[in-house]
This record gives structure tokens, C-alpha cells and sequence, in this order.
């Protein structure tokens, strides 16, 4: 049981580090007489993350993959672009950001920007480590899902902020096991394969 609680502990040590060393975003809009240009500039510095335009009906733009310890620039021309409402999403292993951005006819905005944690999953031979960075402190649900889809663990955690939960599968019986995390109205799964 110690060694559990210390590779837990160790685990959120590092949930934390990757959390300090976050990525650095900036969006900015660049304003001349004939376009509606939008610069975004990402120094992506722990992981591989994705970058998406999307429209207000979720209709996907503009999509690129970025890679680690790499600086991005990118600049968005919106000239050919309707009036409306759009998403600049950036997704990485850890977090997702949108930034929401309006078009009314020659003036463009940045309205706003939301950030969603997302759980950290690490797997060490039959051991799967969760830790979630809960800052809203949401109702959490983690239920664990055999391969024929019945339950075989669920624990409800409220007003936590900061999640760590181990599960142990070396007792388990052979087979698939999905683990889901439901955070508000957001669900996050990991899959183990037990041989």
C-alpha cells in the first residue's frame, strides 16, 4: 500500500511539472484595411498537441498536428470567411483550449478563451495511474468496464480538486478493460488489455 501511495504521490509531482511548464499560447488580430487576419503563436514545449478551426456548427476548417518542443506560428487570413462565430481549438495531452472569435462583417474579435483539464493516464505493466487537475471542482465519476461492457469498479469524487486514483489489474482475469472518467459533460477513456 505504500508503494502505491508513493508512486501516486510521485505521479502528481509530476502532473504538477508538466502543469508548470505549460505551453504558451498567443492570438492576436492583425488589423489592416483589407483583410481580417488572426496571428497564433504556440511554443509547445511538452507534447504533441492539435490545432483546429471550426465553425459555430462544429464543421472543422482547418486542422494541423504539432509537434513537440517545437515553436508554431500561423497566421489566419478570415477575409472569404461569413459572418459568425468560430473556435481556434488547441488540444494536447493534458488540456484543451478554445478560443472563441467573432466575424462581423470587416471587424474581427477574440471574445473569449476557455481552458478544460483533461485526466493524465500513465500504464506500468498491469498499474494504471489517473491523476485530474479538478480547478471547477466538478462532480467526477470513474467507472471501470470489463470487455463485455458490465461494471467492475465505480467511485464518485465531489468538490476534489486534485483526482489520483490507482488501479491495480494484476488480479484480474484476461481481457479488455475500459476505464471512464465523466467530468461535467466531458468523458475521457483508457483502455488496458490484460493477457
Amino acid at each position: 500500500m505504500k508503494a502505491v501511495k508513493k508512486i501516486t504521490l510521485g505521479a502528481t509531482f509530476l502532473l504538477m511539472t508538466a502543469f508548470g511548464m505549460a505551453n504558451e499560447m498567443d492570438l492576436r488580430i492583425i488589423s489592416d484595411k483589407e483583410s481580417k487576419t488572426l496571428l497564433f503563436n504556440y511554443d509547445n514545449s511538452t507534447t504533441d498537441a492539435e490545432l483546429r478551426f471550426v465553425d459555430s456548427e462544429g464543421n472543422v476548417i482547418f486542422t494541423e498536428s504539432l509537434e513537440d518542443n517545437a515553436e508554431y506560428s500561423k497566421k489566419f487570413n478570415l477575409s472569404t470567411l461569413k459572418s459568425g462565430i468560430y473556435f481556434l481549438e488547441v488540444e494536447d495531452a493534458i488540456k484543451e483550449t478554445a478560443f472563441t472569435i467573432t466575424i462581423e462583417d470587416s471587424n474581427v474579435a477574440i471574445k473569449g478563451k476557455s481552458e478544460k483539464n483533461k485526466p493524465v493516464f500513465r500504464t506500468k505493466n498491469e498499474m494504471v495511474y489517473l491523476n485530474l487537475l479538478n480547478l471547477d471542482k466538478e462532480v467526477v465519476a470513474i467507472t471501470v468496464y470489463d470487455g463485455e461492457e458490465r461494471t467492475v469498479a465505480n467511485e464518485l469524487f465531489e468538490n476534489e480538486t486534485v483526482i489520483e486514483k490507482a488501479f491495480n489489474f494484476t488480479k484480474a482475469h484476461k481481457g479488455h478493460y475500459t476505464i471512464k472518467v465523466k467530468k461535467g459533460s466531458e468523458s475521457y477513456f483508457e483502455s488496458i488489455t490484460i493477457d
